[in-house]
């Protein structure tokens, strides 16, 4: 079995901050000696040995004065001043969090927001607080205008120890419900990376499987609006081709043009009614959890 620590001691120690940092870093310095029989019992002791030794037990242990900061970081030099019996350990204290000592599939998930530029079809607009249709004077809908709306962008990275298919299977789905205080059918999975990694933690091999869920945001919604309009029309329920009236040749004819219908295959004659058509199956966005 490899050698053991018959002796410790403390060097001085290092502390040092600066203003605008996120928090000072305290390093400390020991020197191990070890058993004469060393270097013909398989060499200097493990990790965990040389940490229970000078540091601490684990990750994490608070350094003695500056109790803010926590043990992030140890190396090892096998030979201090060329002396083959005896180690030098240093551990680097700083600021740690709880989450960062957890297993890697016990960690929280990690959050982020980020606004992109979008653009959704102009069919509305405002008087006051008051929203009306945005067409012309003869009610037609402007073909193919367009106005600037940002898209949220919405990313939950979280660890698991098997393939996460519950998020897996949610992609191009919308939320049923009210998620993350937005309406249903606001936020949509635009996609689900997974990657399968590797992390040594608490000196023993991790594996699992890393994901980050990519969440669309957008204010008016994923459905489609579509003014409802065509060159035919339901009158006693039959279905009827929409006609003008030639002042020329004094005849009726089909009309050049789509026509306003009501929602219900009606015409209006003035606005059409703009439908709502929901492309995407919906899902239950509670498996992506909520911000800390």
């Amino acid at each position: 079995m490899p050698g053991t620590i018959v002796a410790t001691k403390e060097l001085a120690r290092v502390f040092e901050n600066e203003v605008g940092s996120t928090g000072g870093v305290a390093r400390r310095r020991w020197v191990c000696m070890l058993s004469d029989d060393t270097l013909t019992a398989g060499g200097p002791p493990d990790i965990t040995t040389i940490m229970s030794a000078t540091a601490g037990n684990s990750f994490g242990a608070y350094h003695p004065v500056h109790t803010t900061l926590r043990l992030r970081k140890v190396s090892v030099n096998e030979r201090f001043d060329d002396n083959p019996y005896a180690l030098e350990v240093t551990g680097e204290y700083g600021l740690v969090t709880a989450d960062e000592l957890l297993a890697p599939t016990s960690r929280a998930s990690v959050w982020s927001f980020e606004s992109r530029p979008g653009q959704v079809p102009a069919l509305f607009y405002y008087d006051g607080s008051t929203q009306y249709p945005l067409t012309n004077s003869a009610y037609d809908y402007f073909p193919g205008l367009t106005t600037d709306e940002s898209l949220v962008q919405i990313k939950v990275q979280k660890n698991f120890s098997a393939v996460p298919s519950t998020w897996l299977s949610l992609q191009n789905y919308v939320n049923s419900s009210a998620f993350l205080g937005c309406a249903a059918d606001t936020v949509k999975v635009a996609g689900v990376d997974v990657q399968y990694v590797s992390e040594e933690h608490n000196n023993t091999l991790q594996r699992y499987y890393a994901t980050t869920a990519t969440l669309a945001y957008r204010q008016s919604g994923h459905n489609l609006l579509l003014p409802d309009i065509g060159f035919n029309f339901i009158a006693g329920g039959e279905k009827r081709r929409a006609m003008v009236f030639d002042f020329q040749n004094s005849e009726w004819v089909p009309s050049p043009n789509p026509v306003g219908l009501d929602g219900g295959g009606g015409l209006t004659l003035g606005t059409p009614a703009i439908l709502t058509r929901r492309v995407n199956p919906r899902g239950n966005f509670a498996t992506f959890g909520t911000p800390p």
